[in-house]
């Protein structure tokens, strides 16, 4: 039997996702604030195939290590990254991965988290977020600043289900975090129990979890952190250690957050490297040998 270029760069990848689970994550007695526990998320980030720089596997490893719960995946406007896991039947250690996108549409955006299917972004904000209700989704006003909150009119703040207030233009742009605490405050004057979310809306550079959301969640299950998001049980914590939303959950968290903005991320392994960069050679390889030609 003779092993081509192709098996053998097939076979990088599969040896990369192996060691790249070998690694159980660290174990951190979680926070909790009476029934509920505190979970970790970030709802915006971006993943290759697509938007990201990092495949899902490896975001999953990534925010273990920043020491999130759980990430959502929001691509723009498409789910290519599920359709690739979905494909090598992958189910990542590490965080827990919540199906999403980014709605990204004129006058607005939306981080949807927890649908299947996606939405179409050719339609009014309000009638959207029906939809992803619909859908069994969560939506978030996404980076709500400058032109991008001229698609929320009051109809669609009535029944979006939380603001990113908490985001990485807050510190890259000078008017960003007026404009998203403007917005935040427009919606808590028309919802005062809307979520306060912190997200990192991460590409490439800004680390996950950099704006993270603190949910005060009934159990550690994708389902029980929308329900979470739609009670308006959370709070937001940007990179400087401030907390955004109700006063008695942020006296909650208000430590953890500051402990998040201060920490380095726990230290991986040579596995977990030696892994990442397998599975990236391989993958390299495929496309670079491009497809399979078959000579009838």
């Amino acid at each position: 039997m003779t092993f081509g270029p192709r098996t053998i760069a097939g076979g990088l990848v599969a040896i990369g996702l192996l060691l790249g689970r070998q690694v159980d994550p660290p174990q951190v007695a979680p926070l909790r604030y009476g029934d509920a526990v505190v979970l970790a998320v970030d709802f915006h980030v971006h993943s290759f195939p697509g938007d990201g720089s990092l495949a899902p596997w490896d975001l999953a490893a990534e925010a273990r290590r920043r020491g999130l719960d759980a990430i959502a995946l929001t691509n723009h406007n498409h789910r290519l990254q599920w359709i690739v896991m979905q494909a090598l039947a992958l189910h990542p250690d590490g965080a827990l991965l919540i199906r999403g996108e980014e709605l990204t549409s004129v006058g607005y955006h939306m981080a949807v988290a927890g649908t299947e299917r996606n939405v179409d972004w050719r339609q009014a904000a309000a009638e959207a977020v029906a939809r992803i209700h619909d859908e069994g989704g969560i939506a978030i006003a996404a980076h709500p600043a400058g032109k991008g909150t001229t698609g929320f009119d009051d109809r669609a703040i009535d029944l979006v289900d939380g603001v990113e207030v908490a985001h990485p233009l807050i510190y890259f742009f000078e008017d960003g975090r007026r404009d998203l605490a403007r917005f935040y405050a427009r919606a808590k004057a028309r919802r005062p129990a809307i979520a306060a979310i912190g997200s990192t809306d991460f590409h490439n550079f800004a680390p996950v979890g950099f704006c993270r959301t603190f949910v005060f969640a009934r159990e550690r299950s994708v389902p029980a952190i929308l329900d979470a998001v739609r009670r308006g049980a959370t709070v937001a914590c940007d990179a400087s250690g401030i907390t955004y939303g109700p006063d008695h959950l942020s006296a909650v968290v208000a430590d953890a957050c500051r402990a998040a903005a201060g920490a380095p991320a726990i230290a991986g392994t040579w596995t977990d490297s030696a892994g990442m960069w397998l599975v990236w050679f391989g993958l390299l390889a495929l496309v670079l040998l491009g497809p399979r030609e078959t000579i009838a």
